[in-house]
């Protein structure tokens, strides 16, 4: 797959990480997850199904004999152990039962268990991550930039908002709001913690899907600042210009992006 295809898959995987875990239910010794969202999720790992009696494992090689087996169920749970020996803990059959070796396997996982419940999605997304090729050349950001120019000369919504999820999943930006604007304005940005509690943004971008008008504004501004916000106001109304527009906010946001592969 191309780069864009990769981040694309990478924005994919974390959203769905953010829905599964969103749809979590746990109350007093019960949790409910989201088995075809979960499900989803595995289909994008390496882990290999099995049906082992009646239990629905997804299974990778570790070390030997030794199995990654996570037990498809509410719970989730992650085993480094072999399959066999999930069978046994999970699902025993009847003359199992008699030997007090399994019996005190049965009662007692902590010996195997890696991970259960958020924990295990977590692992579970890390392993779907780690089978995409995220690297990238200049021309690989060359090229999501002139996607973005075609959707803003087609003024396609889909297009623009595409180019804003790629870059910002690079740079780490997040929409931003600030309490005082239309909701056709939408505000992106960098945001930063000085230490405390307060928070500013860095290198603003606002966009209007009214009117397609895309602006960035660079350095900081502080939600906490009335000068900055009257700007935002004034900028709003066509009183004020941003640093950068229209394509040109893309290309900086190119420039932005690390030189070398993080």
């Amino acid at each position: 797959m191309s780069f864009k295809e990769n981040l694309k898959a990478k924005i994919n995987l974390n959203r769905l990480l953010r829905k599964i875990t969103s749809t979590i239910r746990e109350t007093p010794g019960q949790r409910r997850l989201d088995k075809g969202l979960t499900q989803e999720l595995l289909e994008l790992t390496d882990l290999e199904h099995k049906k082992v009696r009646d239990l629905h494992l997804y299974v990778r090689p570790l070390e030997g004999e030794i199995m990654e087996v996570l037990v498809f169920d509410n719970e989730l749970p992650i085993y480094h152990t072999t399959v066999y020996d999930v069978a046994l803990r999970k699902s025993p059959e009847w003359k199992e039962m008699f030997s007090i070796k399994n019996i005190k396997k049965i009662m007692n996982d902590q010996d195997v268990i890696a991970t259960k419940g958020k924990e295990s999605l977590k692992r579970i997304h890390a392993n779907a991550l780690a089978l995409l090729d995220l690297s990238y050349t200049r021309d690989d950001l060359a090229l999501l930039v002139e996607d973005a120019r075609r959707g803003l000369e087609n003024k396609s919504l889909e297009q623009i908002q595409e180019s804003f999820d790629l870059f910002f999943e690079l740079l780490d930006f997040q929409p931003v709001s600030l309490g005082i604007l239309e909701h056709d304005l939408q505000v992106y940005a960098r945001r930063k913690t000085n230490g405390g509690t307060a928070t500013t943004f860095e290198n603003i971008v606002f966009f209007n899907e009214e009117n397609f008008a895309l602006g960035l504004k660079k350095g900081t501004l502080s939600p906490q600042s009335d000068l900055d916000l009257a700007w935002v106001m004034q900028y709003a109304r066509g009183e004020e210009t941003a640093d950068l527009e229209g394509l040109k906010v893309f290309e900086f946001l190119a420039e932005l992006v690390p030189k070398e592969t993080p």
